[in-house]
């Protein structure tokens, strides 16, 4: 296994992601309050809980609660459309229960009241002026006006008290994990170790250490940080006063944290389960189901007693784990560094390295590859290609009714993935997830009209709005008939012409590719560089070709190729080239040391 995948078999996902503490903008714009959010006296609300003092009112509560029910729901709403489309029955996904989505949602809040908590005995503060600052911020990207704003404020349950609250938490928690992770560095030499430890991999393959070595860092950073985080909330849990106020919520709590999977001092709660559940049926195809439930529980005990088998070998080896980690982040920590430690202590005889090599000898040759750059301009349709399709779709309009829509549809629209069905998207459509020029149509619009043309970046669209859920803006049944506008050669001469005045300024040494791939004043739509692309590969920017292939590698050093086709106007240029070298057993023992030490490390794991 490599450097990721090694993590993917044995790790759990975490049970607090890093970014989960923005919970406040999960809501979907439905309104659920009581008692007095929109800024009336505090003291009429319903208090749930406090966690060090801090109040958790009821109203928050079920604001947040309903928020991931309706994201949860449209997630699972989505994903029976695409499966029915593809012909897969859908009768087993089922939404998550409102009780396992309360009980993820107390202890999202608790954990985040702890955090808060901590921040305020560390001192962190966040000035009013940056929290203005942020709301304006907000109000920007919203583009509507101060009252227009206040008004979408209250429609998801905020005004702009409660709002600024939500702001100067999330800036307050930002702080406090800075304070967490200022101290967690992970160091060039550890960074260096793990490519050397992984460079052969796909992950890897063809890569040099400073090509990659940004995104190991950024990798190992972030399981260390989450890992940093965890122990934390647990260590912190154990000393916070969280007193409930509500005898319902305090079982909820207690149901939360009852163990679901156990091995000595190490476990797993449903908070554990309770992540593994909205993680899955958020990021995979499944739904909730008890199948689900039992498989995920499983899977929690035949890792948490690997865990501690594995920690119990790292030991024995003399490992030790980072000091500050606790519970299963510390037999996590223990795994790392014990499969890091099998690979780099395996030390074959000199009789196995040489019986896997003549085994696969051809395969640790050293390819031809080139190094270089494609820079170019896809081709698109310019404005006067967009009047005409418009002129079209008007005159196709004005002869088209409900009843003969999904024939002209049919006949006309280009759009590959419904003009078959007669222009529909579907029995439902959710409209979050179109381009906003053709979902505010729909939403202006009412049902049996027909509406447009509506402009997009595809073309013009004329949509037939069969039906509106009443409940919720964003789902409709519609049909649609889509023209796009085709690319007239005025519009390629333009960017013929944009593409050929860069090599100009190439050749004249007023820039250099390098400078065009890394510059964001060179406006480009394609904008690779490659380093060692072999002949089999698909040349970046422009797929596979093998006739084009041959031309680069055949390319002078540094000469640049122009590469006119059906998709757009190119610069290819050939930088660098390392001849093909056949292997030796010397120049490769090495490589297939980590080859056989990476084998060897995942049977251990296995066997344990």
């Amino acid at each position: 296994m490599g450097f990721r995948e090694h993590k993917k078999a044995i790790q759990i996902a975490s049970a607090i992601m890093i970014g989960i503490f923005g919970i406040s903008m999960l809501v979907t714009g439905i309104l659920f309050l009581k008692n007095n959010v929109f800024g009336a006296a505090g003291g009429n609300r319903d208090v749930i809980a406090t966690v060090n003092g801090t109040k958790i009112y009821r109203d928050d509560f079920e604001r947040e609660s309903l928020g991931m029910k309706n994201q949860l729901n449209d997630l699972n709403q989505q994903k029976m459309q695409q499966l029915s489309q593809a012909g897969i029955p859908t009768e087993n996904l089922k939404n998550v229960p409102d009780n396992i989505i309360n009980e993820y949602v107390l202890q999202l809040m608790i954990n985040k009241e702890i955090l808060l908590s901590s921040a305020k005995n560390l001192g962190i503060k966040i000035s009013g002026a940056t929290v203005n600052q942020e709301f304006e911020n907000y109000q920007k990207q919203s583009k509507l006006g101060k009252q227009e704003f206040a008004q979408y404020l209250r429609s998801v349950g905020y005004n702009v008290t409660s709002f600024k609250k939500m702001i100067r938490d999330q800036k307050t928690i930002e702080k406090m994990r800075e304070k967490l992770f200022s101290n967690d560095k992970i160091t060039d030499e550890e960074i260096k170790k793990a490519y050397e430890r992984n460079k052969y991999s796909q992950a890897f393959a063809n890569q040099e250490f400073e090509d990659v070595k940004d995104q190991i860092k950024e990798n190992m950073t972030q399981d260390k940080d989450i890992m940093i985080l965890n122990s934390y909330l647990a260590k912190a849990k154990e000393k916070a006063k969280i007193v409930f106020k509500n005898k319902d919520f305090e079982k909820m709590y207690a149901n939360m944290t009852a163990v679901v999977a156990q091995n000595g001092e190490y476990k797993y709660t449903n908070e554990s389960l309770n992540e593994q559940i909205i993680n899955t049926v958020s990021q995979t195809q499944q739904g909730y189901s008890d199948k689900l439930i039992n498989d995920l529980k499983a899977t929690l005990k035949v890792n948490l007693d690997k865990f501690v088998k594995i920690a119990n070998k790292a030991k024995t080896a003399g490992i030790k784990a980072d000091a500050d980690l606790v519970g299963v982040d510390q037999l996590r920590d223990y795994s790392q560094k014990y499969y890091n430690y099998l690979i780099d202590t395996y030390k074959p005889d000199d009789a196995t390295l040489q019986a896997r090599f003549n085994a696969k000898k051809d395969s640790y040759n050293t390819p031809n590859s080139i190094g270089g750059y494609v820079i170019g301009e896809e081709y698109q349709a310019g404005e006067k290609d967009f009047e005409v399709a418009k002129k079209q779709a008007e005159d196709i309009m004005k002869t088209t009714t409900k009843d003969n829509f999904a024939a002209k549809a049919k006949e006309f629209s280009k759009d590959p993935g419904s003009a078959n069905n007669g222009g529909s998207l579907g029995e439902t459509a959710d409209l979050s997830q179109l381009v906003p020029e053709f979902a505010n149509a729909v939403k202006k619009g009412k049902a049996g009209d027909i509406v447009g043309p509506i402009r997009t970046q595809f073309g013009y669209h004329i949509i037939y709005i069969q039906s509106k859920d009443a409940n919720n803006e964003n789902v409709a049944k519609v049909s649609h008939i889509l023209i796009t506008p085709t690319i007239s050669e005025a519009s390629k001469q333009e960017v013929i012409k944009k593409v050929q005045t860069l090599k100009a300024e190439i050749e004249s040494k007023k820039t250099t590719f390098e400078n065009v791939e890394k510059q964001d004043k060179y406006k480009f739509s394609v904008k690779e560089r490659f380093k060692k692309m072999v002949k089999s590969d698909a040349i970046p920017g422009i797929g596979k070709n093998d006739e084009l292939m041959n031309q680069i590698f055949a390319l002078q050093m540094n000469g640049i190729l122009d590469r006119n086709d059906a998709t757009g106007y190119y610069l290819i240029t050939k930088t660098a080239e390392i001849p093909f070298t056949q292997a030796t057993f010397e120049n490769s023992k090495e490589r297939v040391r980590l080859e056989l030490a990476h084998e060897y490390a995942d049977k251990q794991l296995e066997i344990i």
